[in-house]
């Protein structure tokens, strides 16, 4: 990366480049499982990605299918397009748009700790969040132990980014259930 780019801390993972979509240079993006959208006005509004070490300022952000279709500057041409296939696509999180309140985006909440909300005991860390066609579920590990959380108002009861943290009301059974 050249000189003044952003610190690599403020740079998260979009997607991975999976492949060249027409002959004028455009990318197929698909996301990252941390960043996990595919909203093309969230590549918009971050303006530019870095690929390969180099950063790209985006021309346009299309939603395709299941992944985001850009177009990239400097990139005019599919052979051009073809080398960037299999490469990371990071983004400035900073430059994420702003959410309605109660909702987040994934790489804010993986690695929070998640708390019982009834005693207060560490359940363990967001690990992974698996999307359902019904809602969310959130995996959470502590040593050898996997909990399996839905991402559901009755269960996660608190979401607090300015204290790192998540709260859970586990339903009734469920932690017995994962017991060793």
């Amino acid at each position: 990366m050249s000189k003044g780019q952003d610190s690599p801390s403020h740079l998260i993972g979009l997607g991975r480049i999976s492949g060249a979509h027409g002959i004028r240079g455009a990318v197929k993006v698909r996301p990252d499982a941390a960043a996990a959208t595919t909203d093309p006005e969230v590549f918009a509004a971050v303006a530019e990605v870095v690929v390969g070490g180099h950063k790209y300022t985006i021309i346009q952000a299309d939603r395709l299918k299941n992944q985001v279709l850009l177009v990239l500057a400097g990139i005019d041409s599919r052979d051009r397009a073809e080398q960037l296939v299999g490469q990371e696509v990071l983004g400035d999180r900073r430059r994420f748009p702003q959410l309605p309140p109660g909702e987040y985006y994934w790489f804010q909440l993986l690695g929070l700790p998640v708390y019982d909300a009834g005693n207060g005991a560490l359940l363990g860390h967001l690990q992974e969040i698996l999307p359902t066609p019904g809602h969310d579920v959130y995996v959470v590990v502590e040593g050898r132990r996997e909990v399996l959380f839905p991402a559901v108002e009755e269960v996660v009861v608190e979401i607090n980014l300015a204290e790192g943290l998540i709260r859970v009301a586990p339903p009734q059974g469920l932690l017995e259930a994962y017991a060793d």
